[in-house]
């Protein structure tokens, strides 16, 4: 009986261990090969600052390493109130870190001596950024109408 009580104890004690050392190795293999897949930032709010004449993006980095935004540029369409042409302004150099699993706020300043963007302006700002793991350039675009809805929710730069 003594002897059937230890081999059970050793058996149980065996089992604890190896699931516990592999779930230990899963989890860090997973871990490993997650950190490695390049993540795209999330443009999860973009404001119109009036006081400012810029645009205020919060952009999440939903991965485990760290980014980095190198240059930003736009595309101005005019709407049918704005009496400003059309205009592009691109390559604006940018050094702007995103850690991972944080939201960071990344504005982009318009052209000075403009007038402000009116109801039916669309800015489609492009935001190019690297990843630690590789050489490549990656990018996201992302269009913000200014409209009713954006206007309500504009900060008034307090």
């Amino acid at each position: 009986m003594r002897y059937l009580l230890s081999a059970l104890v050793i058996a149980l004690v065996g089992i604890v261990v190896g699931a516990g050392s592999g779930s230990y190795l899963t989890y860090n293999n997973v871990m490993r090969k997650v950190g490695s897949i390049p993540a795209s930032p999330v443009v999860i709010q973009a404001k119109y600052d009036k006081e400012k004449h810029q645009i205020d993006y919060s952009i999440l980095n939903p991965g485990t390493l760290p980014l980095t935004i190198v240059e930003k540029s736009f595309v101005f369409r005019p709407g049918k109130e704005t009496k400003e042409k059309a205009y592009v302004v691109a390559d604006i150099p940018a050094n702007i870190a995103l850690p991972p699993g944080a939201v960071t706020m990344v504005s982009l300043k318009l052209k000075e001596e403009t007038e402000k963007l009116k109801i039916g302006d669309v800015v489609v700002v492009t935001f190019t950024y690297t990843h630690p793991l590789s050489k490549d350039l990656y990018t996201v675009v992302h269009p913000f109408t200014y409209s009713e809805e954006t206007k309500n929710s504009v900060k008034e730069g307090k």
